[in-house]
């Protein structure tokens, strides 16, 4: 495929971008066109840029570009194999869409209280975003109920989260791409990775069999809390057919439904408190709809979705406006194969450019740089979730249906009980804000300044009383 000229030995390394990638993907996507191709010293690498080669790719083809790629410093996510294939099933069963109705009271639970913590100290909207989505999958999955402060299980997952974001990002390390430095001494100078991923390794670890330990300690005492962890121990128990690694696969799946639950919802709610920012006037309908559906009598329930049309093009405007996963997560090419004339070597990173996906005006309609939920009521524009916004082919996000129902509730709870706007320094005048989003493997919105108050005494007594 096309892509920058490489140069000797070294071929594209010094093309490879070193912050805001998607910025210099998506001007790849318009110089070289749907298929973008880099080899950096000797490690092949491809860009997806077009929805059909998307679904070429990742859905016709998915049994060659399922497996995820294998790098020295974030070793073996999970290749396709019969035993990736038992953990998805196993994910799936609990969480297709009908699955997911059992976890709606601790959805709405969370989210509850995550309207009280907004209203005691809303400055410090980020921490509490991060407990609530982090209590909230702690007990679907674990049936575990988190401190309020400084709880074990989240600051642990989250050091495993800021260590895969600085992992899985492109040409981070060097020994991805020359994996002999892995054999490299830990003491050597130069082999900070080493010492990195001793502690990494430990952190995995823990956030793997703690909670899961406890979870079946309470079990083994006859006080199992209802969760993920807890349902699928009890089937397998009751299985005489039951293989005797199921209880690993149940152990790795909830640690990656934790894993994976946490980012997404916070930094989707995150996304979204920045766009009220910068676009009140789209706060303000959003508000409008559900005042003339609720007032103040209730909370936003699961079952106000479909009711609530402009609050779900909220939803998913946020999820496109600026994706959580930019450049997608690589996929891998596990055979050669040739593709609309395009030759992809065996072994081939393959990465689904979420970014400029979700900014195809064809798909999307104009000005795609713009928060504008109203673009989802013209005919033909797309849901940015079946897009890439969750992952593409087999490898999309099985949680995704009980991650839009987090992202509904908690931001139709917002809108309908706080006002956000610029906050405003000591003289008076509004602090500037700016669509900022850090680089890396996620990209989240920079913290930034804002102003949360009650929309009035109602909305807060609905707040202080809600259970």
């Amino acid at each position: 495929p096309p892509g920058p000229k490489p140069k000797p030995i070294i071929g594209n390394l010094l093309d490879l971008p070193k912050d805001h990638e998607w910025l210099t993907h998506a001007k790849w996507a318009k110089q070289y066109g749907e298929l973008v191709y880099v080899n950096v010293l000797g490690t092949h690498m491809a860009w997806v840029n077009s929805r059909e080669m998307a679904h070429e790719l990742f859905e016709r083809r998915s049994s060659n570009y399922s497996d995820r790629t294998t790098t020295a410093m974030l070793d073996d996510l999970c290749p396709y194999t019969i035993w990736w294939r038992r953990h998805r099933k196993t994910m799936h069963s609990s969480f297709h869409p009908k699955a997911t109705e059992a976890y709606h009271s601790v959805q709405v639970k969370h989210t509850r209280e995550l309207l009280r913590r907004l209203l005691r100290s809303p400055e410090k909207y980020s921490a509490h975003l991060l407990h609530a989505a982090g209590a909230m999958i702690m007990e679907i999955t674990y049936g575990i109920e988190v401190e309020a402060e400084n709880d074990l299980y989240l600051t642990n997952a989250h050091k495993v989260l800021h260590a895969v974001d600085e992992a899985a990002t492109p040409g981070n390390f060097l020994v991805d791409i020359l994996p002999w430095m892995k054999y490299i001494p830990a003491w050597m100078p130069g082999a900070e990775f080493q010492r990195k991923a001793v502690k990494w390794r430990q952190y995995a670890a823990d956030m793997l069999e703690l909670p899961f330990r406890e979870a079946k300690r309470r079990m083994d005492e006859g006080n199992p809390e209802a969760c993920f962890v807890s349902s699928r121990l009890s089937e397998i128990g009751a299985d005489a057919t039951s293989h005797p690694d199921d209880e690993a696969i149940i152990k790795n799946t909830a640690a990656s439904l934790f894993a994976g639950g946490t980012d997404t919802t916070v930094n989707t709610v995150r996304a979204f408190m920045l766009a009220m920012v910068l676009y009140p006037d789209v706060q303000k309908k959003a508000q409008q709809e559900i005042d003339a559906l609720l007032g103040l009598q209730r909370l936003p329930d699961v079952g106000d979705m479909d009711a609530l049309p402009y609050v779900m093009a909220v939803c998913k405007e946020t999820l496109r406006w600026h994706a959580l996963l930019p450049v997608g997560v690589a996929h891998m090419a596990s055979e050669d194969d040739v593709v609309n004339g395009y030759f992809i070597p065996k072994g081939t990173i393959v990465f689904g450019n979420s970014w400029t996906l979700l900014r195809d005006e064809a798909d999307f309609g104009p000005n795609t740089d713009r928060f504008d939920p109203e673009r989802y009521f013209i005919p033909g524009v797309r849901d940015p979730g079946n897009t890439g916004a969750f992952g593409f082919g087999r490898r999309i996000c099985v949680g995704r249906y009980m991650a839009m129902k987090s992202i509904f509730l908690e931001i139709a709870s917002i809108l309908q009980v706080f006002e956000i706007s610029k906050a405003r320094d000591a003289s008076g005048k509004e602090i500037p804000v700016e669509a900022e989003f850090t680089s890396g493997f996620f990209s989240i919105a920079v913290e930034f300044k804002c102003t949360m108050q009650p929309r009035s005494a109602t909305a807060e007594e609905l707040i202080t009383h809600s259970i």
